[in-house]
């Protein structure tokens, strides 16, 4: 999956389907999303090596969603095609992965702020 439009597509059906309560991400998606949050925080541009250094991290094993780590895995294929990823469909996919990272990491703090308050 290395087509922008099917990127864009299937991160936004996770965001919806993460707002509406029918996909509830498990701590390896948050732990994911998390980490490349961060790398976005410093301000650079994702890349495909850095989503492929998270998942590596995450071990052959990794409990995260199916459909999650293969949004990333394309994702990363996607970045890696210059030409394809700066063109306005491949930016527009990467900023819908971008927007989903974004809501995991951040449902995690507020899960966290949630559970401290019990």
């Amino acid at each position: 999956m290395h087509v922008p439009e099917e990127i864009r597509a299937e991160a936004a059906a996770l965001i919806d389907h993460h707002a509406l309560g029918l996909w509830k991400p498990n701590d390896a998606d948050r732990r994911a999303a998390v980490a490349l949050f961060r790398y976005l925080e410093t301000g650079r541009p994702l890349t495909g090596e850095q989503i492929r250094s998270v998942l590596d991290h995450a071990g052959p094993t990794s409990d995260a969603s199916e459909d999650l780590l293969g949004l990333l895995r394309g994702t990363a294929g996607l970045l890696e095609d210059a030409e394809v990823a700066d063109g306005p469909a491949g930016r527009d996919a990467v900023d819908h992965v971008c927007l989903l990272l974004d809501a995991l990491a951040l449902a995690r703090t507020t899960g966290e702020e949630g559970a401290a308050g019990r």
